[in-house]
């Protein structure tokens, strides 16, 4: 139990306890906590303790909190390379993790003048549309947002859940992803976003903008990657 007797503050104690649990593997990556009233019942501290130091472990990143779930154990933060040309797909087993994938929208779409200038198309022109969820170890991580010009549509007809989108163009067509030119900004998530990606609606994001070549040099995709950072630790 915790010792009021002593200076150390009792929300200070608390948080060293539940920090030793995790180091400790008593409590684990995913776990979801006691709730507060339960947690201040068993230390037999005040809720406003109990608050106090799960806030600080939250701030440290060792506790999140799921909007309408309750306080979980974070999950390890998954290495993120954003200086490599490699798929999703490819960049997961380099690290050990089980890639995933559930598609959003496969569509033909006539989209904004942006998007159709930075492929280098007319304006009013038809694009293939291509959004995915992407996941590690069923974790939801990142949605991919691509605009292709109309020759790749026969995107529209290929299973994109399982299936890496790099290896898929290699097969069909022999392009071999070369190249990228990247901005990041941070952006807050959309109640839609929020929900793909299991955060508060207006979490911030990360919000990476790509235009990407083949190996002739040649735009083969306009997009975008909106990004859980919380869930990788990212290098640049």
């Amino acid at each position: 139990m915790l010792d009021e007797k002593i200076a150390t503050p009792l929300y200070e104690q608390l948080k060293e306890k539940l920090k030793n649990e995790i180091a400790e593997g008593r409590l684990k990556p995913g776990e979801k906590l006691l709730p507060e009233v339960e947690l201040a019942q068993k230390y037999e501290v005040s809720v406003i303790t109990v608050r106090r130091a799960t806030n600080e472990l939250r701030n440290e990143g060792l506790l999140e909190k799921r909007q309408g779930k309750g306080t979980f154990v974070a999950m390890a933060k998954y290495p993120k390379d954003l200086n490599q040309i490699l798929s999703f797909t490819e960049a997961s087993k380099l690290i050990g993790a089980v890639p995933s994938a559930k598609v959003l929208a496969s569509e033909l779409m006539i989209p904004g003048n942006d998007i159709l200038e930075q492929l280098e198309l007319p304006p009013g022109s038809q694009t293939v549309y291509i959004s995915r969820l992407r996941l590690l170890d069923n974790n939801p991580m990142v949605i991919e947002n691509n605009y292709f010009s109309i020759q790749y549509s026969f995107l529209l007809e290929e299973n994109l859940n399982d299936h890496s989108l790099f290896r898929i163009l290699k097969e069909k067509t022999g392009i071999q992803i070369s190249k990228s030119k990247r901005t990041i900004e941070i952006c807050r998530a959309t109640m839609q976003e929020a929900s793909y990606l299991q955060v508060s609606k207006n979490s911030p994001l990360l919000l990476v903008h790509g235009v990407v070549y083949g190996n002739n040099d040649k735009i083969v995709y306009v997009g975008n990657q909106i990004i859980n950072g919380e869930k990788y630790k990212l290098h640049v």
